[in-house]
């Protein structure tokens, strides 16, 4: 019964993990896209054009979902929103902060009258600079990470291993209710040390 209600719990935290691993890569897909567009947007508004005919630019040219929004924004101010007000709500859409720091940057340099091509360069510059440290962060963690995967996975090859070469030693694992109960004390332990692993070899930039 141990053993079941362990899977039970497992499978119900699945989907919980599957989606904020999900929501994760969409948010490194947005910064990405983010990224992209601020250096079409410096590029537009060095050449001489208004910050929306750089937007413009940047949502003909950019990808998907980003470009979407870059033209729900433009759309907006079309039928008579202030951009400010377009900036805020599609900060509120977009689940990023660096796309709050990009609304507050304009908004308020539009405001003080400052150079809006120089601050969204600086803009780009630090956000490059963070995806960089990301990157060499991530470098420096990889061992650490596979560390945590091959000893997790470890017990289990055994069990895999022992029961084709001796199955008559593993046997009793699965039709006892003591080697049910070894089972599922063996998930829990594996699973409170992948946790504690991931929380030592997760360093998050943002916070450094």
């Amino acid at each position: 019964m141990m053993l079941i209600g362990v899977l039970v719990i497992l499978a119900g935290l699945t989907p919980f993990l599957v989606a904020q691993i999900r929501q994760e890569r969409k948010q490194q897909e947005w910064a990405s896209q983010l990224r992209e567009s601020l250096q079409s947007l410096v590029h537009g508004l060095r050449v001489g054009v208004g910050f929306n005919q750089a937007l413009e630019y940047a949502a003909k040219e950019g990808a998907m979902p980003l470009a979407g929004e870059w033209q729900r924004v433009l759309q907006s101010v079309r039928v008579g929103q202030s951009l400010a007000q377009a900036l805020q709500e599609v900060a509120e859409r977009v689940p990023i902060k660096e796309m709050a720091w990009f609304s507050t940057a304009v908004q308020i340099t539009q405001a003080t009258g400052g150079s809006l091509a120089e601050v969204l360069e600086s803009l780009s510059i630090t956000l490059q600079d963070q995806q960089s440290l990301r990157e060499k962060v991530s470098a420096l963690t990889a061992q650490g990470k596979a560390s945590g995967i091959l000893l997790s996975l470890l017990p289990f090859l055994m069990m895999g291993a022992m029961s084709f070469v001796a199955p008559e030693i593993t046997k009793p694992l699965f039709v006892t209710s003591t080697g049910q109960n070894v089972i599922a004390g063996v998930i829990v332990s594996v699973a409170m040390g992948a946790f504690a692993i991931k929380k030592i070899v997760t360093v998050r930039v943002d916070e450094i």
